[in-house]
């Protein structure tokens, strides 16, 4: 293998068909390329070539390649990439993660202002591995910089298309798959370039065998200079055996097997996988002269070309165990050495070495950032598969699988976590006073969460953990392990749809919280710091008492922020906002949401940044909008995977709006009555009253009166006793003649509030709309997309290039544009607002 030629060529030259070189060359001529191929097709070498080439030598060149790494961490990549051409592009970029469709605006307005003096080339690589659910709208804010000097190249396997498009985009230079076959003409230039002295004859077979696809070229033209023929094969798997795998001396099978387990690796990580303290030399230049193994030097690491790495590891499905269990573990401890446990983890998991996972020094904030790659269903099968002796001796890694346990829904594990703290605290064995007080103290804090939303028993168990934890360390601050950085509120903007337990019990809950509150802020160390307030303001937007709302929300605004309580900060915010709503205020509608999505400009966290889409889909559901709900909150099967358990019925009450405003009436029956059952086991009411309200308005929509008014009055009797108005004002206008209906049936009087609030929230949203979206409504998005291109005088051939559209149709959607603007001429457009 040390003798395989190299895409890299002595003297800088390169292989490129005539019509590859011909799109790579404009790569200069676009403010962004996006080069999209599956594995094998040389895209990677293709784009470092030509940029590599003498001509651009005066020009700046930095990459970034994806490895798979948490989406943050790749976020944090991209920004230093750009940071070598603006630092504070870069550090504003930082805050946006991560990007979704409402930022996808300021991600553009970023770039467009980027200084860029020399020519420069920012790379992403293997950006199909970044995990966004908008790649291809991500590509196209990247493309709005406009400056001349500024190219980004994205190379990457072929991508969805949702989140956007960028493939009809006139300004985005684009390769695809067809671009990357040879013909016959460049299949002979490679082979004699790689130092394969073919003849005609022999340049026929490659190209008829290989079709032109240049994996396969270089592996035949490499077999015939080391052999003098061809690998008469029937396929790569066959090729990559004969010109490789049967050159290689088993010492560098054994070593390519071991680390063909790992996604990459860095020169440590291999050392520790070829079971060496460092990695011999031998070695090193093995894998720098491989054209299958790349060295990626922004990352300091190697990979592994997906197709060898496949092949490797057919190979070392068919080892002997005991050499299998070795490359394995060794895998597993050179993962461990980069902090990735979790990947640890599963490689312990084949040897079944339960005490080598157990060991890993997991944390809550470790195992929260965790949660959307399924390592929960991970430690379920951990425990399951693990003897009670064993978990025994790992005792506050109980505790903290324990919590995930029950955030995630899963009683029996939790119960089964909590025996085994039980039995060791009764029989300690070796535990040291200080740390048997903790685990009194920490299990005690475990089980007040079996009593979720019945205040006053939490509280008992509050207690009795402050006292153990307050005698541990000598009387020093009591701590607390299990949190790490899950949001007070357990992910949702919303303490009310946690607490209020009982219809006619709120303000009972509220007086208990006011009481109960401080001793759980002192026990957690500042955490859920302001939720008794916060869950007043809400109660008082709900009964339509602005004012105390009002004030309410910034006074929990002011005491969670100085805590650090960013969930409960959303909280206050989403009040906020809906006050603006109920008021008619536009611009404070505005800052509101301005406001919101500053968070996720503050934290890197993934809660936080859920959180944040959740209270912008709020508000956007709350004026009737649905363009914009990410992606997870529009299946029920993605919101659940998101949100933990406690927060599932508060996701499913916007699921189900955002159903009712799509008007798919079937679906939103098909989930509502299980959602209330789901409400009604956790003792949630506000979830249940607002499943009521939207079957009662779907029902009354598709003209089933008798059904609408039973509904109506289910969520009446659960709403009056404790005065909750708004959700009903959640439907405006619409809803007062159903309340007219049921009003005698429920004392004359007492349904006024109500519909006066709906009266009020239907002025309110009108205001709002109307400021929001003055007249963009008149334009479908291509329409406007049309104008805002003839307003810059391009003419109507010019459009229908830019826009992959016929003359005729620009021409045609001109004049619509004209009437719908009441305008004339393009004179008119240009000062014309739309």
């Amino acid at each position: 293998m040390q003798k395989e030629a190299t895409p890299r060529f002595r003297g800088g030259t390169c292989v490129f068909p005539r019509h590859l070189r011909t799109l790579l060359e404009r790569i200069p001529d676009h403010p962004l390329t996006v080069v999209e191929a599956p594995s094998g097709f040389g895209k990677t070498t293709a784009v470092r070539e030509f940029l590599g080439e003498p001509v651009r030598v005066n020009s700046r060149r930095n990459w970034y390649t994806c490895f798979g790494e948490r989406a943050s961490k790749a976020w944090e990549g991209f920004c230093r990439l750009f940071g070598n051409v603006d630092m504070e592009a870069a550090r504003k970029l930082k805050k946006l993660f991560p990007p979704t469709v409402e930022i996808l605006p300021d991600i553009a307005a970023i770039l467009s202002q980027c200084r860029c003096d020399v020519e420069t080339y920012l790379v992403i690589d293997n950006y199909q591995l970044f995990e966004t659910d908008i790649p291809c709208g991500l590509i196209g804010a990247f493309s709005a910089h406009g400056n001349e000097n500024l190219h980004i190249v994205f190379i990457t396997q072929p991508l969805p298309s949702f989140g956007g498009d960028f493939r009809h985009s006139g300004h985005i230079h684009r390769l695809d798959t067809r671009d990357f076959f040879f013909d016959r003409e460049s299949t002979a230039r490679l082979c004699r370039l790689s130092g394969a002295n073919v003849s005609e004859s022999d340049v026929d077979y490659i190209q008829s065998v290989s079709e032109g696809w240049v994996s396969a070229i270089l592996l035949q033209a490499s077999n015939f200079r080391e052999t003098g023929s061809f690998a008469r094969v029937p396929d790569m798997e066959g090729l990559l055996e004969t010109a490789v795998w049967d050159r290689m001396s088993g010492e560098n099978r054994t070593f390519l097997m071991g680390v063909s387990l790992l996604d990459a690796f860095t020169p440590r990580q291999g050392a520790l996988a070829g079971g060496w303290t460092t990695l011999p030399e031998d070695v090193t230049r093995m894998l720098r002269s491989s054209f299958f193994i790349s060295y990626i030097a922004d990352k300091g690491a190697y990979s592994i070309h997906s197709i060898l790495r496949e092949y490797l590891r057919k190979q070392f499905e068919n080892q002997p165990p005991a050499l299998a269990d070795l490359l394995v573990r060794r895998a597993g401890d050179a993962c461990r050495d980069s902090s990735d446990y979790f990947e640890a983890a599963k490689f312990y998991m084949k040897l079944r070495d339960c005490d080598a996972i157990l060991s890993l020094p997991f944390s809550g904030t470790y195992l929260n950032e965790q949660k959307e790659k399924e390592i929960i269903s991970f430690l379920e099968r951990l425990v399951s598969d693990c003897s009670e002796e064993t978990l025994r001796r790992y005792p506050f890694t109980l505790l903290l699988f324990a919590f995930h346990f029950l955030k995630s829904g899963m009683r029996d594990r939790f119960s089964r976590m909590v025996n085994l703290l039980r039995s060791i605290i009764a029989s300690p064995g070796n535990l040291s006073e200080d740390d048997l007080s903790r685990l009194k103290g920490e299990t005690a804090l475990l089980l007040s969460f079996t009593e979720f939303n019945d205040i006053a028993k939490m509280s008992a168990y509050h207690r009795e953990a402050l006292a153990h934890l307050s005698s541990a360390g000598g009387g020093a601050s009591p701590r607390t392990v299990i949190f790490g950085l899950t949001p007070w509120t357990f992910g949702i903007p919303s303490v009310l749809s946690l607490y209020w337990s009982r219809t006619g019990g709120l303000d009972e809950s509220l007086d208990l919280m006011d009481e109960c509150m401080p001793l759980y802020v002192k026990l957690a160390g500042g955490h859920g710091t302001g939720a008794d307030v916060m869950m007043r303001a809400e109660a008082h937007l709900c009964r339509g008492e602005e004012k105390e709302a009002e004030t309410l929300s910034h006074k929990a605004l002011y005491i969670a922020r100085g805590a650090g309580q960013t969930s409960l900060c959303l909280c206050a915010e989403l009040v906020l906002g809906r006050l603006a709503i109920l008021r008619g205020d536009g611009a404070a509608y505005g800052a509101v949401r301005e406001n919101i999505s500053g968070y996720r400009k503050e934290s890197s966290e993934r809660s936080i940044a859920r959180m944040v889409e959740l209270c912008l889909a709020v508000l956007d559901l709350s004026v009737g909008k649905t363009e914009k709900i990410p992606v997870w909150l529009r299946k029920a099967e993605s919101l659940r995977k998101v949100l933990y358990i406690q927060g599932h019925p508060y996701g499913l009450m916007f699921y189900a709006r955002l159903l009712f405003l799509e008007k798919r009436y079937p679906e939103l029956y098909g989930m509502a009555e299980p959602a209330m059952e789901m409400a009604s086991g956790m003792k949630y009411e506000l979830p249940r009253l607002w499943m009521l309200l939207h079957l009662a308005a779907s029902k009354n929509d598709e003209g089933q009166s008798v059904q609408a008014l039973e509904y109506l009055g289910r969520a009446l009797l659960t709403a009056l006793p404790d005065r909750m108005h708004l959700p009903f004002a959640e439907f405006g206008i619409s809803m007062v003649p159903l309340l007219q209906a049921v009003k005698k049936d429920f004392g004359g009087e007492a349904l006024e509030p109500v519909m006066n609030l709906c009266r009020r929230g239907a002025a309110g949203l009108s205001s709002v709309l109307a400021r929001i979206e003055p007249k963009l409504s008149l334009l479908t998005p291509r329409e406007r997309e049309i104008a805002l291109l003839a307003r810059d005088r391009l003419t109507a051939a010019e459009i229908g290039s830019r826009l992959f559209i016929s003359e005729n149709t620009v021409k045609s959607a001109l004049k619509l544009i004209y009437s719908k603007l009441d305008v004339h001429s393009r004179s008119e457009l240009v000062k014309k607002d739309f």
